[in-house]
């Protein structure tokens, strides 16, 4: 959604209503699946924020990082950044 409205990556971001639009039309799929904190969140995200010495915008990839640990999720991303997290399964599209 930040990056779809943003100026700063498109001279035509996509309006809301095409954004929300999109994001809704994810959501209806039957294998969409919210994810939110569970009981082990915080103390996953510590432990990565400690042991990859975390700090400042990445503190954000750490706490997506540690969602998708907890709930064994795979997480699906252009970022190489989120290579430096032990224990989460990810990849490029």
């Amino acid at each position: 959604m930040w990056i779809a409205t943003s100026t700063r990556f498109y001279q035509s971001p996509s309006s809301f209503d095409e954004a929300f639009g999109f994001c809704a039309d994810i959501l209806a799929q039957h294998n969409c699946r919210l994810v939110e904190p569970g009981d082990g969140h915080w103390r996953i995200f510590e432990r990565l924020c400690l042991e990859t010495q975390t700090r400042g915008p990445m503190v954000t990839d750490a706490w997506f990082a540690s969602l998708a640990i907890e709930w064994d999720c795979e997480w699906i991303t252009l970022d190489r950044d989120f290579a430096r997290f032990p224990g989460l399964r990810w990849r490029m599209p």
